[in-house]
């Protein structure tokens, strides 16, 4: 187990969301992630898609994922994960292990931005 660091929340809302400034989504038109009013079918299908494939190429995307079900985050698609692949996983995990997940997940890529 890592140190004090993984224990505590980061201090700062731009502490908080740091990793997001690396995040292959910003390239992005955000509605790409999120479902309009009503969508469903092949539509939503095909829109869920071209997300996913876009956090397929993100260097951040685990980190993403961790942080989307750790804070039980109820829309759009993060980390390549839909909102219905986030709730299935959410039924299966404590919801420390989730915050204990993404704490890990966070200060690791925090050690690798330090060191890059």
């Amino acid at each position: 187990m890592r140190d004090v660091s993984i224990q505590a929340w980061p201090a700062t809302l731009e502490e908080f969301w740091s990793w997001h400034m690396e995040a292959a989504c910003r390239q992005v038109d955000t509605t790409l992630f999120y479902s309009p009013e009503g969508e469903r079918g092949p539509r939503k299908e095909r829109r869920e898609a071209a997300a996913k494939q876009v956090c397929g190429a993100c260097k951040v995307v685990e980190l993403c994922a961790a942080y989307a079900i750790a804070t039980r985050e109820p829309y759009g698609t993060w980390g390549g994960l839909s909102e219905h692949d986030r709730r299935e996983l959410v039924r299966r995990i404590d919801p420390r292990l989730a915050q204990l997940r993404y704490r890990s997940a966070l200060a690791a890529w925090e050690d690798e931005s330090v060191g890059a």
